[in-house]
């Protein structure tokens, strides 16, 4: 594609106020329409960064010829349909996690994209993270020799608003869980074979409050992941142990333990402190991933296939967790 793509935000509330400001700072790509059907944040938004059109519908949005493609910042309930409209509609598509509500959704979302020929990439901002992404970098080179085990876990306090409504996509596992999923399955390059789970609900909101499961992958390794938004800080943190070393990454900190047998460098356990937020630029090289995929007409490095695998493993904890079983993906 020649010049820069255009794109079209569809929500613009804090999650499309953060892509947009990481688009801003990468280029590559301008904002040439919002939509967002609450109109004076959908006002405000396009005054604030610049954007001559704005829509109260997105369906007025994806008619523009002068948009190539669409960023997708709606709550859960309304990924899939936004989602699957703008494919339908011929436009490439970022679209945040957890990209639907469950796994069938999203492989509705999967088939349009591949229907119209559109680019698809799903918002696991964290893999774009230093400590995470030079940890995936380091199991690749072999740091960790063969992986046996991962742990994770993620926390935040009480959710707020629709995050609150389980028929809206509420909960933590939706909210947080899929991050530390999406990485585990990243990591460890292997399907799921089994999940087993325990899930707390919320006694007022009814959503799920606290979960911790494992899952068995087929080539042996074992994972346990555990969520809960009854913390008092934000926890996020992710340890892989393996036959020749141990690795643990901290999201606050963006902290990377490291101890290898494998690699001279790392014989003695060593910390690297990323000197950069936490925050903003995975953001920034997440949004240039999808801008550059459109441009140079290539497949994202993350997939709408792999959203789905993600939601398959939590399609799969919510019913381990209701039924007392092991359940396979």
């Amino acid at each position: 594609m020649d010049g820069e793509v255009r794109l079209g935000l569809i929500g613009c509330g804090g999650q499309g106020r953060t892509l947009s400001t990481a688009l801003a700072r990468v280029g590559g790509g301008v904002l040439t329409a919002v939509a967002d059907v609450d109109e004076k944040t959908g006002k405000r938004f396009a005054t604030d960064f610049g954007v001559k059109t704005y829509y109260p519908s997105y369906h007025e949005l994806l008619e523009k010829k002068d948009v190539d493609a669409v960023i997708i910042a709606v709550p859960h309930f309304a990924l899939k349909t936004v989602a699957v409209d703008s494919a339908k509609a011929g436009k490439h598509i970022f679209v945040e996690k957890p990209m639907a509500t469950n796994s069938v959704k999203a492989k509705e979302i999967v088939k349009a994209a591949e229907d119209k020929g559109v680019k698809l990439m799903v918002g696991f901002c964290q893999r774009y993270l230093a400590s995470r992404s030079s940890m995936k970098n380091l199991i690749d080179k072999g740091a960790v020799g063969e992986i046996d085990l991962v742990s994770g876990s993620k926390g935040a306090g009480l959710l707020r608003g629709w995050l609150l409504e389980r028929p809206k996509g509420g909960g933590i596992t939706l909210y947080l869980g899929v991050h530390l999923i999406d990485q585990v399955l990243w990591m460890v390059g292997s399907r799921v074979e089994r999940v087993s789970a325990e899930v707390n609900d919320h006694l007022k909101f009814g959503v799920d409050e606290t979960s911790s499961f494992t899952m068995r992958f087929r080539n042996g390794v074992l994972a346990n992941l555990n969520l809960t938004m009854r913390a008092s800080k934000s926890i996020d943190w992710m340890e892989v142990v393996g036959s020749e070393g141990y690795m643990k990454s901290e999201w606050r900190t963006n902290t990377l333990f490291v101890q290898s047998s494998r690699i001279a460098e790392y014989s003695n356990p060593a910390t690297i402190q990323f000197m950069e937020d936490p925050t903003y630029p995975m953001f920034e090289r997440e949004i240039k991933e999808f801008v550059s995929a459109v441009s140079e007409d290539r497949p994202p490095a993350i997939s709408g296939h792999d959203g789905v695998r993600v939601l398959e493993v939590i399609d799969a904890v919510f019913k381990s967790a209701q039924t007392g079983k092991l359940v396979e993906p």
